[in-house]
């Protein structure tokens, strides 16, 4: 959470810079802030949370990576699949009201977030590895693809466990094997995604900023000689 705040304030503060796609991208980390929030203070409000709440963070878990899709063609001046993309958001949402409200089946409300996640990183993966620009040093692209496409494996596999039911938990924080894991990479790709991206920003701006020419010596050196008098 407080890595998402930290990454949150880094991208807003460089949407400054007037680069595209940054701005969009500040907003995806806000929403993965409010989402981890919702998600995660579950098991400490007694009670719970009422479904509605629970609903929320569990659409907003696939809409911050709907928006960082979005940035990041944006970043690489490509256009964004509005349309294709509000569909896809929309049946999301259903797909989960479907699995709070008509069956209540922890299992299958993990497997379509895992799935709607590990599309996202995937495509994040494949946009940043076609458009990253060649002929200049590479690492920030390359970061940004490895952390993505990790990402996208792991909830490729947890959306197949719990398609399977091979995992036999009905909440997030309890105690298993395939939470661990997912907590692990979950913790290390999704900070490391962002960072990747804010990395690209830094490449950009850098890119895009005058070179300066080293001071001419001898011209220094002849400023320094008084002239005759």
């Amino acid at each position: 959470m407080i890595i998402c705040l930290l990454m949150m304030g880094v991208l807003f503060s460089l949407s400054r810079s007037g680069i595209a796609g940054v701005t969009t991208n500040g907003w995806a980390a806000a929403v993965t802030c409010v989402a981890v929030t919702l998600n995660f203070t579950q098991p400490l409000v007694p009670g719970g949370l009422p479904v509605p709440v629970r609903l929320l963070g569990g659409i907003l878990l696939g809409v911050d990576m709907v928006l960082y899709f979005a940035g990041t063609r944006q970043f690489f001046g490509l256009g964004v699949p509005k349309r294709r993309l509000a569909v896809l958001t929309l049946v999301y949402a259903l797909a989960l009201a479907t699995y709070w409200y008509v069956w209540t089946d922890y299992s299958m409300r993990t497997a379509v977030i895992s799935t709607m996640r590990g599309l996202m990183a995937g495509v994040i993966t494949i946009t940043v590895w076609r458009h990253r620009p060649m002929g200049t040093p590479g690492y920030p692209y390359l970061f940004t693809v490895a952390m993505a496409g990790v990402l996208a494996l792991m909830h490729v596999w947890r959306a197949a466990v719990y398609f399977l039911r091979l995992d036999a938990v009905d909440a997030l924080v309890q105690a298993s094997t395939v939470n661990t894991i997912y907590f692990v990479i979950g913790l290390v790709t999704l900070p490391g995604v962002m960072l990747g991206i804010i990395m690209m920003i830094h490449d950009r701006i850098l890119r895009q900023s005058p070179v300066r020419q080293p001071p001419d010596k001898t011209a220094q050196a002849r400023g320094r000689v008084s002239p005759p008098r």
